[in-house]
């Protein structure tokens, strides 16, 4: 994917518009995280859509974020991570925006990022400001819209984290907790200090059950997925997926198909 983008870069630029530039966006991978692909791609995607982009690299300190952002006066700041560690780094980056007042929205991304987690843990300490983007392909619709102020689409995020902050709560009024001397008092007891040994060490086969037998439990879904047989509801299990006019078998197949099944009847 590195390779893809950096080979692309070069294209994508020399076939810029013109147009005046749409905004400034800076982005970066925060401290204590090295993965940049998605950040990457980000990145591509805006510079295609005339925006101008600061990429600042991995492992990002909270200070090179703002003091850049601050310094080239840019209209947005992205910040992006992998691993779970960048999660409590992104709501320091927040409740710092929030402290030095600042007015810049701050966009989250990443694998280990969510929705949830942006209006529970990150908007709380910059408000109204702090906007979860789930892919690249929405980077580009987020981005206009702030550098744009529409003040809809931000009116629009903050009543969806309200709710999603009070279905948090509701969540967690509804768990039942019990002390910790009780939980103690559930702890699994083995049996015995060494597992007993299996009846019959290493693979059974079972050979006197016929195949017409267990082919209507077998689980179809993995071998479709391999064969890329994704039909339409309802006809997305065995054998209905065979009658799809998209992924159906051809009637030589369909006929070997019914010729299968009549054998199968006959044996039964």
């Amino acid at each position: 994917m590195k390779k893809a983008v950096g080979h692309l870069t070069p294209f994508l630029e020399a076939e810029k518009t013109t147009g005046s530039v749409k905004g400034t966006v800076l982005l970066a991978t925060v401290k204590g995280d090295v993965h940049d692909i998605g950040k990457n791609i980000v990145a591509v995607v805006l510079a295609c859509n005339n925006f101008k982009v600061i990429d600042l690299g991995v492992m990002c300190p909270l200070e090179k974020i703002l003091g850049t952002a601050i310094k080239e006066k840019c209209d947005i700041i992205g910040v992006s991570g992998l691993i779970t560690p960048s999660l409590r780094e992104m709501v320091n980056i927040a409740q710092e925006m929030s402290n030095r007042e600042l007015n810049i929205p701050l966009l989250i991304g990443g694998a280990t990022t969510s929705r949830k987690h942006t209006a529970v843990k990150i908007s709380p300490k910059y408000p109204d400001l702090s906007i979860y983007v789930p892919d690249a392909s929405r980077a580009v619709n987020v981005a206009t819209s702030l550098v744009n102020g529409d003040r809809t689409y931000l009116e629009d995020v903050r009543k969806l984290y309200e709710k999603v902050r009070s279905d948090h709560v509701k969540t967690l009024q509804r768990r039942e907790m019990v002390s910790l001397e009780y939980a103690r008092t559930k702890k699994f007891n083995r049996i015995s200090p060494v597992p007993p040994a299996p009846n019959t060490p290493g693979v059974t086969v079972f050979s006197s059950y016929s195949l017409s037998d267990v082919i209507d439990v077998i689980d179809w879904k993995p071998f479709f997925d391999v064969w890329q047989l994704r039909g339409r509801y309802p006809n997305r299990s065995y054998p209905k997926i065979f009658e799809d006019k998209t992924v159906g078998m051809s009637n030589e197949r369909q006929s070997e198909g019914e010729w299968g099944e009549r054998e199968r009847k006959k044996e039964r």
